[in-house]
Protein backbone atom coordinates (compact mmCIF):
# COMPACT_ATOMS: atom_id res chain seq x y z
CA UNK A 1 0.00 0.00 0.00
CA UNK A 2 1.16 3.63 -1.12
CA UNK A 3 2.66 5.00 2.05
CA UNK A 4 0.76 8.22 1.81
CA UNK A 5 2.54 10.38 4.67
CA UNK A 6 5.91 9.33 3.60
CA UNK A 7 4.98 10.30 -0.21
CA UNK A 8 3.49 13.54 1.08
CA UNK A 9 6.43 14.44 3.07
CA UNK A 10 8.80 14.00 -0.11
CA UNK A 11 6.60 16.36 -2.10
CA UNK A 12 6.58 18.79 0.91
CA UNK A 13 10.60 18.65 0.56
CA UNK A 14 10.47 19.81 -2.87
CA UNK A 15 8.61 22.71 -2.26
CA UNK A 16 10.72 23.79 1.10
CA UNK A 17 14.28 23.00 -0.90
CA UNK A 18 15.29 25.96 -0.06
CA UNK A 19 14.28 26.20 3.02
CA UNK A 20 16.56 25.22 6.39
CA UNK A 21 16.76 21.59 6.52
CA UNK A 22 15.02 21.88 10.60
CA UNK A 23 12.04 22.65 8.72
CA UNK A 24 11.33 19.26 7.80
CA UNK A 25 10.97 18.80 11.42
CA UNK A 26 7.77 20.32 11.71
CA UNK A 27 6.55 18.15 8.36
CA UNK A 28 4.42 15.86 10.59
CA UNK A 29 1.20 14.85 8.90
CA UNK A 30 -1.38 14.16 11.82
CA UNK A 31 -5.40 14.14 11.72
CA UNK A 32 -7.11 16.99 12.69
CA UNK A 33 -9.71 16.54 15.22
CA UNK A 34 -12.31 18.63 13.11
CA UNK A 35 -12.71 16.08 10.03
CA UNK A 36 -14.23 19.04 8.07
CA UNK A 37 -10.31 20.30 7.86
CA UNK A 38 -9.38 17.07 6.45
CA UNK A 39 -7.59 13.71 6.96
CA UNK A 40 -3.96 14.91 7.17
CA UNK A 41 -2.65 18.33 8.48
CA UNK A 42 0.55 19.92 8.41
CA UNK A 43 1.70 22.76 10.97
CA UNK A 44 5.06 23.77 8.81
CA UNK A 45 3.54 26.97 7.63
CA UNK A 46 4.16 28.48 11.31
CA UNK A 47 7.85 28.01 11.15
CA UNK A 48 8.04 29.10 7.62
CA UNK A 49 5.97 31.90 8.38
CA UNK A 50 8.03 33.62 11.12
CA UNK A 51 11.85 33.17 8.93
CA UNK A 52 9.11 35.19 6.16
CA UNK A 53 7.75 37.40 8.52
CA UNK A 54 4.53 36.72 7.11
CA UNK A 55 1.40 35.67 8.45
CA UNK A 56 1.20 31.86 9.17
CA UNK A 57 -2.27 31.44 6.72
CA UNK A 58 -0.50 33.62 3.62
CA UNK A 59 2.30 30.63 3.81
CA UNK A 60 0.07 27.76 4.18
CA UNK A 61 -1.92 29.25 1.17
CA UNK A 62 0.92 29.42 -0.91
CA UNK A 63 1.97 25.86 0.18
CA UNK A 64 -1.31 24.10 -0.53
CA UNK A 65 -1.15 25.63 -3.77
CA UNK A 66 2.17 24.06 -4.74
CA UNK A 67 2.19 21.12 -2.92
CA UNK A 68 -1.25 20.39 -4.90
CA UNK A 69 0.20 20.79 -8.43
CA UNK A 70 3.09 18.13 -7.15
CA UNK A 71 0.54 15.77 -6.08
CA UNK A 72 -1.79 16.07 -9.02
CA UNK A 73 1.73 14.88 -11.38
CA UNK A 74 2.34 12.12 -8.98
CA UNK A 75 1.69 8.94 -7.48
CA UNK A 76 -0.62 10.58 -5.13
CA UNK A 77 -3.00 11.92 -7.53
CA UNK A 78 -5.63 9.04 -7.00
CA UNK A 79 -5.00 9.31 -3.44
CA UNK A 80 -5.86 12.69 -3.02
CA UNK A 81 -9.13 14.53 -3.18
CA UNK A 82 -7.78 18.10 -2.46
CA UNK A 83 -5.14 19.94 -0.79
CA UNK A 84 -5.75 23.32 0.95
CA UNK A 85 -5.33 25.61 4.05
CA UNK A 86 -7.26 26.74 7.34
CA UNK A 87 -5.43 28.89 10.36
CA UNK A 88 -2.29 27.98 8.82
CA UNK A 89 -1.84 24.35 8.41
CA UNK A 90 -1.85 22.79 4.72
CA UNK A 91 -4.58 20.31 5.13
CA UNK A 92 -4.95 17.58 2.80
CA UNK A 93 -8.42 15.50 2.00
CA UNK A 94 -8.21 11.91 1.41
CA UNK A 95 -10.05 10.62 -1.79
CA UNK A 96 -12.53 7.61 -0.78
CA UNK A 97 -10.21 5.00 -2.62
CA UNK A 98 -7.51 5.97 -0.31
CA UNK A 99 -9.51 5.72 3.03
CA UNK A 100 -11.00 2.35 1.93
CA UNK A 101 -7.60 1.06 1.11
CA UNK A 102 -7.07 0.77 4.44
CA UNK A 103 -9.45 -2.45 4.60
CA UNK A 104 -7.23 -4.57 2.65
CA UNK A 105 -4.33 -3.25 4.88
CA UNK A 106 -5.52 -3.81 7.91
CA UNK A 107 -6.67 -7.34 6.43
CA UNK A 108 -3.63 -8.13 5.01
CA UNK A 109 -1.31 -7.43 8.24
CA UNK A 110 -4.06 -8.85 10.53
CA UNK A 111 -2.51 -8.25 14.39
CA UNK A 112 0.42 -6.53 12.70
CA UNK A 113 -1.72 -3.60 11.72
CA UNK A 114 -0.17 -0.67 13.32
CA UNK A 115 3.46 -1.94 13.89
CA UNK A 116 6.56 -0.60 12.24
CA UNK A 117 10.06 -1.63 11.70
CA UNK A 118 11.01 1.67 12.51
CA UNK A 119 12.95 0.44 15.91
CA UNK A 120 15.50 -1.62 13.32
CA UNK A 121 16.26 -3.88 15.99
CA UNK A 122 17.80 -1.55 18.15
CA UNK A 123 18.36 -2.45 21.95
CA UNK A 124 15.70 -0.78 24.69
CA UNK A 125 16.06 -1.09 28.38
CA UNK A 126 13.12 -0.23 30.16
CA UNK A 127 13.63 -0.53 34.22
CA UNK A 128 10.26 0.04 36.17
CA UNK A 129 8.55 -0.90 39.60
CA UNK A 130 11.72 -2.21 41.11
CA UNK A 131 9.97 -2.24 44.43
CA UNK A 132 12.36 -2.75 47.36
CA UNK A 133 11.60 -6.35 48.18
CA UNK A 134 10.16 -5.26 51.81
CA UNK A 135 6.74 -5.20 51.24
CA UNK A 136 3.76 -5.54 49.37
CA UNK A 137 3.44 -4.03 45.93
CA UNK A 138 1.72 -0.55 46.23
CA UNK A 139 -0.98 1.36 44.53
CA UNK A 140 1.69 3.61 42.31
CA UNK A 141 4.20 0.69 41.69
CA UNK A 142 0.74 -1.11 39.90
CA UNK A 143 0.61 2.21 37.58
CA UNK A 144 4.54 2.34 36.99
CA UNK A 145 3.36 -1.39 35.91
CA UNK A 146 0.88 -0.57 33.96
CA UNK A 147 2.78 1.90 31.95
CA UNK A 148 6.43 0.54 31.48
CA UNK A 149 4.38 -2.86 30.26
CA UNK A 150 2.68 -1.37 28.00
CA UNK A 151 5.26 1.10 26.84
CA UNK A 152 7.48 -1.55 26.38
CA UNK A 153 5.26 -3.21 24.18
CA UNK A 154 4.41 -0.57 22.00
CA UNK A 155 8.42 0.10 21.54
CA UNK A 156 8.37 -3.95 20.34
CA UNK A 157 5.67 -3.07 18.14
CA UNK A 158 7.82 -0.39 16.13
CA UNK A 159 10.60 -2.98 15.94
CA UNK A 160 12.44 -2.32 19.13
CA UNK A 161 14.08 -4.94 21.07
CA UNK A 162 12.90 -3.98 24.10
CA UNK A 163 14.02 -6.00 27.53
CA UNK A 164 11.64 -5.38 30.40
CA UNK A 165 13.68 -5.42 34.01
CA UNK A 166 13.08 -5.70 37.34
CA UNK A 167 16.18 -4.00 39.95
CA UNK A 168 15.97 -5.84 43.27
CA UNK A 169 17.46 -3.71 45.97
CA UNK A 170 17.87 -6.85 47.82
CA UNK A 171 20.72 -5.70 50.66
CA UNK A 172 20.82 -2.42 53.04
CA UNK A 173 19.51 -0.88 55.97
CA UNK A 174 15.72 -1.18 54.87
CA UNK A 175 16.18 -4.87 53.83
CA UNK A 176 18.12 -5.31 57.45
CA UNK A 177 15.22 -3.27 59.08
CA UNK A 178 12.39 -6.25 57.20
CA UNK A 179 14.56 -8.95 58.85
CA UNK A 180 14.38 -7.33 62.51
CA UNK A 181 11.03 -6.65 62.59
CA UNK A 182 10.15 -10.47 61.31
CA UNK A 183 12.16 -11.48 64.13
CA UNK A 184 10.73 -9.52 66.66
CA UNK A 185 7.42 -10.52 65.42
CA UNK A 186 8.31 -14.50 65.63
CA UNK A 187 9.49 -14.11 68.97
CA UNK A 188 6.23 -12.31 70.28
CA UNK A 189 4.95 -15.35 68.36
CA UNK A 190 6.44 -17.73 70.66
CA UNK A 191 5.00 -15.49 73.27
CA UNK A 192 7.68 -13.52 74.76
CA UNK A 193 8.23 -9.71 75.32
CA UNK A 194 10.39 -8.39 72.22
CA UNK A 195 11.47 -5.01 71.35
CA UNK A 196 10.15 -3.81 67.86
CA UNK A 197 12.32 -1.99 65.84
CA UNK A 198 11.53 1.60 66.24
CA UNK A 199 11.79 2.04 62.19
CA UNK A 200 10.74 -1.56 62.17
CA UNK A 201 7.53 -2.68 59.29
CA UNK A 202 4.58 -2.58 60.95
CA UNK A 203 2.37 -3.94 58.59
CA UNK A 204 0.79 -7.61 59.26
CA UNK A 205 2.31 -8.84 56.37
CA UNK A 206 4.97 -9.04 58.46
CA UNK A 207 2.65 -10.71 61.55
CA UNK A 208 1.70 -12.85 59.02
CA UNK A 209 5.09 -14.15 57.73
CA UNK A 210 5.94 -14.80 61.87
CA UNK A 211 3.20 -16.33 62.29
CA UNK A 212 3.61 -19.17 59.25
CA UNK A 213 7.30 -19.46 60.60
CA UNK A 214 6.05 -20.63 64.03
CA UNK A 215 3.67 -22.93 61.99
CA UNK A 216 6.15 -24.39 60.37
CA UNK A 217 9.54 -24.06 62.51
CA UNK A 218 8.10 -23.67 66.33
CA UNK A 219 10.90 -22.07 68.53
CA UNK A 220 13.84 -24.25 66.40
CA UNK A 221 14.36 -20.10 64.75
CA UNK A 222 14.47 -18.46 68.30
CA UNK A 223 18.93 -17.95 68.27
CA UNK A 224 18.67 -17.75 64.61
CA UNK A 225 21.00 -15.11 62.96
CA UNK A 226 19.35 -11.84 61.77
CA UNK A 227 20.22 -13.04 58.35
CA UNK A 228 18.11 -15.81 58.41
CA UNK A 229 15.13 -13.48 59.03
CA UNK A 230 16.79 -11.07 56.25
CA UNK A 231 16.68 -13.91 53.74
CA UNK A 232 12.99 -15.21 54.75
CA UNK A 233 11.16 -12.04 55.04
CA UNK A 234 13.05 -10.84 51.75
CA UNK A 235 11.89 -14.34 49.95
CA UNK A 236 8.62 -13.76 51.53
CA UNK A 237 7.86 -10.32 50.15
CA UNK A 238 9.51 -11.07 46.88
CA UNK A 239 7.49 -13.54 46.15
CA UNK A 240 4.49 -12.17 46.59
CA UNK A 241 5.68 -9.09 44.44
CA UNK A 242 6.13 -11.54 41.66
CA UNK A 243 2.97 -13.64 42.47
CA UNK A 244 1.36 -9.84 41.85
CA UNK A 245 2.96 -9.43 38.41
CA UNK A 246 1.88 -12.31 37.33
CA UNK A 247 -1.51 -11.34 37.82
CA UNK A 248 -0.87 -8.77 36.14
CA UNK A 249 -0.26 -10.37 32.73
CA UNK A 250 3.52 -9.02 33.48
CA UNK A 251 6.48 -11.16 32.65
CA UNK A 252 9.79 -9.54 33.20
CA UNK A 253 12.92 -10.36 30.87
CA UNK A 254 15.00 -10.43 33.78
CA UNK A 255 15.58 -9.51 36.98
CA UNK A 256 18.86 -7.32 37.92
CA UNK A 257 20.12 -7.91 42.04
CA UNK A 258 21.94 -5.33 43.98
CA UNK A 259 23.66 -8.03 46.15
CA UNK A 260 25.15 -10.06 43.17
CA UNK A 261 26.52 -6.65 41.70
CA UNK A 262 28.36 -6.17 45.05
CA UNK A 263 29.17 -9.56 44.54
CA UNK A 264 30.57 -9.29 41.39
CA UNK A 265 32.46 -6.35 41.63
CA UNK A 266 30.19 -4.47 39.77
CA UNK A 267 30.14 -1.67 41.94
CA UNK A 268 34.38 -0.98 42.91
CA UNK A 269 34.87 -1.23 38.74
CA UNK A 270 32.29 1.50 38.66
CA UNK A 271 34.02 3.17 41.20
CA UNK A 272 37.43 2.92 39.77
CA UNK A 273 36.32 3.65 36.62
CA UNK A 274 35.23 6.89 38.54
CA UNK A 275 38.51 7.72 39.64
CA UNK A 276 40.16 6.95 36.66
CA UNK A 277 38.21 10.07 35.12
CA UNK A 278 39.24 12.02 38.52
CA UNK A 279 35.70 12.14 39.35
CA UNK A 280 36.11 10.71 43.09
CA UNK A 281 37.87 12.63 45.68
CA UNK A 282 37.86 12.29 49.24
CA UNK A 283 36.91 14.78 51.95
CA UNK A 284 35.94 15.26 55.64
CA UNK A 285 37.01 11.11 55.42
CA UNK A 286 34.60 10.41 52.89
CA UNK A 287 34.54 9.83 49.03
CA UNK A 288 32.66 11.48 47.23
CA UNK A 289 31.54 11.93 43.54
CA UNK A 290 32.10 15.62 41.18
CA UNK A 291 28.54 15.01 40.20
CA UNK A 292 28.46 18.83 39.58
CA UNK A 293 31.26 19.00 36.65
CA UNK A 294 28.27 17.49 34.72
CA UNK A 295 25.50 19.43 35.85
CA UNK A 296 24.15 18.42 39.38
CA UNK A 297 23.73 21.11 41.95
CA UNK A 298 26.15 19.64 44.77
CA UNK A 299 28.65 16.62 44.95
CA UNK A 300 27.78 13.42 46.25
CA UNK A 301 29.08 10.69 48.89
CA UNK A 302 29.57 7.48 47.63
CA UNK A 303 31.30 5.83 50.12
CA UNK A 304 30.76 7.34 53.80
CA UNK A 305 33.23 7.45 56.28
CA UNK A 306 32.58 4.16 57.66
CA UNK A 307 33.44 2.96 54.78
CA UNK A 308 29.65 1.95 54.04
CA UNK A 309 28.22 2.62 50.36
CA UNK A 310 25.66 5.04 50.11
CA UNK A 311 22.48 3.92 47.95
CA UNK A 312 24.20 6.15 44.69
CA UNK A 313 27.27 3.42 44.81
CA UNK A 314 25.73 0.53 43.82
CA UNK A 315 22.97 2.60 41.33
CA UNK A 316 25.81 3.82 39.60
CA UNK A 317 27.41 0.40 38.60
CA UNK A 318 23.78 -0.91 37.80
CA UNK A 319 23.60 2.01 35.23
CA UNK A 320 27.14 1.43 33.87
CA UNK A 321 26.23 -2.45 33.58
CA UNK A 322 23.41 -1.62 31.54
CA UNK A 323 25.50 0.10 28.91
CA UNK A 324 28.18 -2.63 29.00
CA UNK A 325 25.44 -5.40 28.22
CA UNK A 326 24.60 -3.55 24.84
CA UNK A 327 21.74 -1.19 25.05
CA UNK A 328 21.58 1.76 23.09
CA UNK A 329 18.88 3.49 24.93
CA UNK A 330 18.23 3.06 28.46
CA UNK A 331 14.78 4.34 30.06
CA UNK A 332 13.44 4.34 34.05
CA UNK A 333 10.31 5.09 35.16
CA UNK A 334 10.19 5.86 38.75
CA UNK A 335 7.96 7.24 41.33
CA UNK A 336 7.88 11.41 41.99
CA UNK A 337 9.86 10.95 45.23
CA UNK A 338 12.92 10.10 42.92
CA UNK A 339 13.03 13.17 40.77
CA UNK A 340 15.47 14.92 42.74
CA UNK A 341 17.61 11.62 42.35
CA UNK A 342 17.50 12.20 37.96
CA UNK A 343 20.32 14.63 38.01
CA UNK A 344 22.61 12.32 40.22
CA UNK A 345 22.43 9.31 37.72
CA UNK A 346 22.89 11.84 34.62
CA UNK A 347 25.91 12.71 35.90
CA UNK A 348 27.18 9.58 36.35
CA UNK A 349 25.92 8.13 33.19
CA UNK A 350 28.10 11.16 31.71
CA UNK A 351 30.98 10.85 33.73
CA UNK A 352 31.44 6.98 32.43
CA UNK A 353 31.47 8.24 28.97
CA UNK A 354 27.90 7.79 27.92
CA UNK A 355 25.81 10.29 26.08
CA UNK A 356 23.46 11.76 28.58
CA UNK A 357 20.69 11.52 26.05
CA UNK A 358 21.18 7.47 25.92
CA UNK A 359 19.35 7.79 29.57
CA UNK A 360 15.58 9.07 29.34
CA UNK A 361 14.09 8.92 32.87
CA UNK A 362 10.52 9.52 33.47
CA UNK A 363 8.75 10.39 36.41
CA UNK A 364 5.26 8.23 36.61
CA UNK A 365 3.20 10.37 39.15
CA UNK A 366 1.05 8.92 42.24
CA UNK A 367 -2.53 7.57 41.73
CA UNK A 368 -5.70 9.33 43.80
CA UNK A 369 -8.51 6.67 44.79
CA UNK A 370 -11.48 7.92 44.67
CA UNK A 371 -15.07 5.82 45.16
CA UNK A 372 -18.51 7.37 45.42
CA UNK A 373 -16.78 11.20 44.83
CA UNK A 374 -14.47 10.59 47.85
CA UNK A 375 -11.08 9.89 48.27
CA UNK A 376 -10.30 6.71 49.55
CA UNK A 377 -7.36 6.82 52.76
CA UNK A 378 -4.34 5.52 51.42
CA UNK A 379 -3.92 3.38 54.79
CA UNK A 380 -5.26 0.19 55.22
CA UNK A 381 -7.96 1.10 58.06
CA UNK A 382 -12.03 -0.52 58.28
CA UNK A 383 -11.68 -2.43 55.14
CA UNK A 384 -10.08 0.20 52.50
CA UNK A 385 -7.28 -1.05 50.57
CA UNK A 386 -4.38 0.41 49.20
CA UNK A 387 -2.12 -2.34 47.66
CA UNK A 388 -1.65 -3.30 44.28
CA UNK A 389 -3.26 -6.42 44.98
CA UNK A 390 -6.62 -5.44 46.43
CA UNK A 391 -6.91 -2.53 43.06
CA UNK A 392 -6.92 -5.72 41.13
CA UNK A 393 -9.17 -7.76 42.91
CA UNK A 394 -11.19 -5.05 43.52
CA UNK A 395 -12.02 -4.30 39.92
CA UNK A 396 -10.38 -6.47 38.00
CA UNK A 397 -6.96 -6.74 36.07
CA UNK A 398 -8.34 -5.72 32.73
CA UNK A 399 -9.63 -2.30 34.41
CA UNK A 400 -7.34 -1.67 36.36
CA UNK A 401 -4.42 -1.54 33.61
CA UNK A 402 -6.49 0.54 31.72
CA UNK A 403 -7.38 3.03 34.26
CA UNK A 404 -3.56 3.31 35.33
CA UNK A 405 -3.26 3.89 31.20
CA UNK A 406 -5.55 6.80 30.51
CA UNK A 407 -3.31 9.59 31.36
CA UNK A 408 -0.08 10.65 30.92
CA UNK A 409 2.34 8.93 33.20
CA UNK A 410 3.59 12.69 34.41
CA UNK A 411 0.09 13.16 35.26
CA UNK A 412 -1.62 12.83 38.42
CA UNK A 413 -4.07 10.24 37.87
CA UNK A 414 -7.33 10.36 39.94
CA UNK A 415 -8.81 6.23 39.60
CA UNK A 416 -12.56 6.12 39.89
CA UNK A 417 -12.91 2.62 41.82
CA UNK A 418 -16.85 2.63 41.15
CA UNK A 419 -16.62 3.60 37.67
CA UNK A 420 -13.66 0.80 36.98
CA UNK A 421 -16.41 -1.67 38.20
CA UNK A 422 -19.05 -0.55 36.10
CA UNK A 423 -20.47 -2.52 33.04
CA UNK A 424 -21.74 0.76 31.82
CA UNK A 425 -20.88 2.84 29.03
CA UNK A 426 -19.67 5.40 31.39
CA UNK A 427 -17.10 3.10 31.86
CA UNK A 428 -13.72 3.72 29.22
CA UNK A 429 -12.68 0.11 29.18
CA UNK A 430 -16.21 -1.52 29.33
CA UNK A 431 -16.99 0.73 26.13
CA UNK A 432 -13.98 -0.38 24.14
CA UNK A 433 -14.23 -4.32 24.87
CA UNK A 434 -17.96 -3.91 24.32
CA UNK A 435 -17.63 -2.25 20.88
CA UNK A 436 -15.03 -5.18 20.10
CA UNK A 437 -17.91 -7.73 21.65
CA UNK A 438 -20.63 -6.38 20.04
CA UNK A 439 -18.45 -6.43 16.65
CA UNK A 440 -17.73 -10.54 17.14
CA UNK A 441 -21.72 -10.77 17.60
CA UNK A 442 -22.38 -8.86 14.39
CA UNK A 443 -20.14 -10.73 12.46
CA UNK A 444 -21.30 -14.30 14.22
CA UNK A 445 -24.55 -13.18 12.76
CA UNK A 446 -23.80 -12.22 9.45
CA UNK A 447 -22.34 -15.35 8.98
CA UNK A 448 -25.55 -17.33 10.31
CA UNK A 449 -27.39 -14.88 7.71
CA UNK A 450 -25.62 -15.42 4.83
CA UNK A 451 -23.18 -18.54 5.22
CA UNK A 452 -21.83 -18.08 1.49
CA UNK A 453 -20.40 -14.12 2.14
CA UNK A 454 -16.79 -14.18 4.17
CA UNK A 455 -15.06 -10.88 4.93
CA UNK A 456 -13.46 -9.63 1.67
CA UNK A 457 -11.38 -6.16 1.82
CA UNK A 458 -11.88 -6.36 -1.66
CA UNK A 459 -15.14 -4.54 -1.94
CA UNK A 460 -16.09 -1.85 -3.44
CA UNK A 461 -15.41 1.11 -1.23
CA UNK A 462 -17.45 3.85 -3.19
CA UNK A 463 -20.65 2.15 -0.80
CA UNK A 464 -19.08 3.28 2.18
CA UNK A 465 -19.73 6.58 1.57
CA UNK A 466 -22.02 7.78 4.58
CA UNK A 467 -19.95 10.23 7.03
CA UNK A 468 -20.16 7.48 9.80
CA UNK A 469 -18.65 4.78 7.58
CA UNK A 470 -15.84 7.78 6.52
CA UNK A 471 -15.01 8.90 9.80
CA UNK A 472 -14.40 5.17 11.19
CA UNK A 473 -12.69 4.99 8.01
CA UNK A 474 -10.21 8.01 8.85
CA UNK A 475 -9.64 6.05 12.58
CA UNK A 476 -8.43 3.09 11.14
CA UNK A 477 -6.17 5.03 8.64
CA UNK A 478 -4.45 6.35 11.46
CA UNK A 479 -3.77 3.43 13.70
CA UNK A 480 -0.20 2.92 12.89
CA UNK A 481 0.90 6.92 12.71
CA UNK A 482 -0.80 6.68 16.73
CA UNK A 483 1.20 3.78 17.74
CA UNK A 484 4.33 5.65 16.20
CA UNK A 485 3.35 9.03 17.96
CA UNK A 486 3.68 6.89 21.36
CA UNK A 487 6.53 5.40 20.79
CA UNK A 488 8.43 8.54 19.98
CA UNK A 489 6.86 9.92 23.21
CA UNK A 490 6.97 7.21 24.86
CA UNK A 491 4.12 7.64 26.45
CA UNK A 492 1.17 4.39 25.84
CA UNK A 493 -1.52 6.75 26.66
CA UNK A 494 -2.22 7.92 23.19
CA UNK A 495 -3.26 4.59 22.73
CA UNK A 496 -6.49 4.56 24.71
CA UNK A 497 -6.96 7.91 23.62
CA UNK A 498 -7.18 6.38 20.18
CA UNK A 499 -9.36 3.27 21.35
CA UNK A 500 -11.98 5.77 23.26
CA UNK A 501 -12.48 7.54 19.87
CA UNK A 502 -12.91 4.20 17.69
CA UNK A 503 -15.11 2.85 19.84
CA UNK A 504 -17.37 6.08 19.93
CA UNK A 505 -17.03 5.69 16.35
CA UNK A 506 -18.03 2.10 15.62
CA UNK A 507 -20.78 2.62 18.54
CA UNK A 508 -22.90 5.75 16.69
CA UNK A 509 -22.25 3.85 13.40
CA UNK A 510 -23.84 0.67 14.53
CA UNK A 511 -26.85 2.94 16.02
CA UNK A 512 -27.48 4.61 12.79
CA UNK A 513 -26.96 1.94 9.87
CA UNK A 514 -27.11 -1.69 9.56
CA UNK A 515 -24.69 -3.78 8.64
CA UNK A 516 -26.88 -6.57 7.03
CA UNK A 517 -29.98 -5.48 4.56
CA UNK A 518 -31.43 -6.68 1.67
CA UNK A 519 -28.32 -4.40 -0.44
CA UNK A 520 -25.75 -7.26 -0.69
CA UNK A 521 -23.07 -5.31 -1.84
CA UNK A 522 -23.57 -2.84 0.74
CA UNK A 523 -23.45 -5.80 3.09
CA UNK A 524 -20.31 -6.76 2.52
CA UNK A 525 -18.68 -3.45 2.35
CA UNK A 526 -20.08 -2.81 5.95
CA UNK A 527 -19.13 -6.31 6.90
CA UNK A 528 -15.31 -5.67 6.14
CA UNK A 529 -15.45 -2.10 7.87
CA UNK A 530 -16.89 -3.49 10.87
CA UNK A 531 -14.18 -6.44 11.11
CA UNK A 532 -11.36 -4.11 10.06
CA UNK A 533 -12.63 -2.26 13.44
CA UNK A 534 -12.61 -5.53 15.46
CA UNK A 535 -9.05 -5.74 14.17
CA UNK A 536 -7.51 -2.54 15.15
CA UNK A 537 -9.68 -2.92 18.55
CA UNK A 538 -7.92 -5.90 19.54
CA UNK A 539 -4.80 -5.07 18.11
CA UNK A 540 -4.55 -2.00 20.51
CA UNK A 541 -5.94 -3.35 23.59
CA UNK A 542 -3.30 -6.37 22.96
CA UNK A 543 -0.85 -3.07 23.54
CA UNK A 544 -2.17 -1.84 26.36
CA UNK A 545 -2.28 -5.69 28.05
CA UNK A 546 -6.21 -5.58 28.09
CA UNK A 547 -7.98 -8.42 27.16
CA UNK A 548 -10.37 -8.06 23.85
CA UNK A 549 -13.67 -10.42 25.06
CA UNK A 550 -15.91 -11.99 22.48
CA UNK A 551 -18.74 -11.85 24.55
CA UNK A 552 -19.66 -9.24 27.63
Amino acid sequence: MLNIRDQLSTLLRTVVADQADDLLDAAKWEMPKDATFGDLSCPIAFKLASRQRLAPPLVAKELARRLGELAVASPLSAWVERIDSVHGFVNVHLSQSALSSVLQQVFIEGGAYGTSRAGAGQRILIEFVSANPTGPLSVAHGRQAAVGDALGNVLRAQGYDVTKEYYLNDEGRQIEMLGRSLRARYVQQLGQDEPFPEDGYHGAYVTEVAAELVKQHGDALRDAPLERFVEIGMASQLERIKDDLTRFGLTFDRWESQRQLRIDGHIDRALEALRAQDCLFEQDGATWFASTRFGDDKDRVVKKQTGELTYLAPDIAYHQLKFQRGYGRVINLWGPDHHGYIARIKAAVTALGQAADRLTVKIVQLVTLTRAGKVVPMSKRQGEFVTFREIMQEVGVDATRYFYLMRTAESHLDFDLELAKSQSQENPVYYVQYAHARICSVIENFTKQLPEVAADPNVDGTLLDQPEERLMLRQLFQFPSVVTACAQSLEAQGVTVYLQKLAELFHVFYTKHRVISDDLARSRARLALVQATRIVLANGLGLLGVSAPQRM
